[in-house]
């Protein structure tokens, strides 16, 4: 009898079904983490300092601080005509303010002068030379030349640290009597008019005068 293999029963297609199920759990695998997702913010520049805010300080300048210069005194305003006519004891003309420059070996300088005229009779000189009048050569207390005439030492002249005393040959008479410190050297010249008689004496005259400039240039 012939074997008759019994139908089996239909199988229901489950496939769409199973891949249907299967999508919810991808979809929720393929989504992003929120917190990962999230815009991350852009940190903020700081805004450029306007440069016309700035508050600039100025340092305040310092004065230069610069030595005084000296004043140099003109002999004029040490010594008046009546200290020379008390000291002579003869009247003399107003004074005559001038210049000059003296030249004797190594040396050179200039000087600031005074004179005064007793006339027909004899003409003053003071002569003022500071450290920075000499032109050649160191400042120093120089002894006149002996060639027209006889010098010798001055220690009598108060205020005064060395000095000199030179009177001409006869039969013209002049004196000149200088007078130094550190800072100053002092002249008096003396110059008789030819054939005039002096009275007193011309050293100690030209000493007395010296004596006073340099007492008014200690103030």
């Amino acid at each position: 009898m012939p074997f008759t293999v019994p139908a089996r029963p239909p199988v229901r297609r489950l496939l769409p079904v199973a891949a249907l199920l299967l999508v919810p759990v991808l979809a929720a695998c393929g989504e992003d983490d929120p917190e990962e997702t999230a815009a991350t913010p852009t940190p903020s520049t700081p805004a450029a300092s306007d440069p016309t805010s700035a508050t600039v300080t100025e340092s305040a300048s310092t004065p230069v601080e610069t030595e005084p210069v000296p004043v140099v005194p003109a002999a004029c305003t040490l010594i008046t005509g009546d200290d020379v006519a008390k000291a002579m004891g003869v009247a003399f003309e107003p004074a005559e303010q001038g210049g000059g420059a003296t030249s004797e070996g190594d040396l050179d300088w200039q000087s600031d002068n005074c004179s005064f005229e007793a006339e027909d009779l004899v003409e003053v000189s003071v002569k003022l030379t500071f450290p920075d009048d000499f032109t050649k050569g160191d400042f120093t207390c120089p002894m006149p030349s002996d060639i027209n005439g006889v010098v010798e030492p001055v220690d009598d002249v108060a205020g005064a640290d060395q000095g000199w005393w030179k009177v001409s040959n006869p039969p013209n008479f002049a004196g000149n009597l200088r007078a130094c410190t550190a800072e100053v050297l002092v002249e008096v010249e003396l110059d008789y008019e030819d054939g005039v008689d002096y009275e007193g004496d011309p050293r100690q005259q030209a000493a007395q005068l010296a004596q006073l400039v340099l007492s008014n240039l200690q103030g």
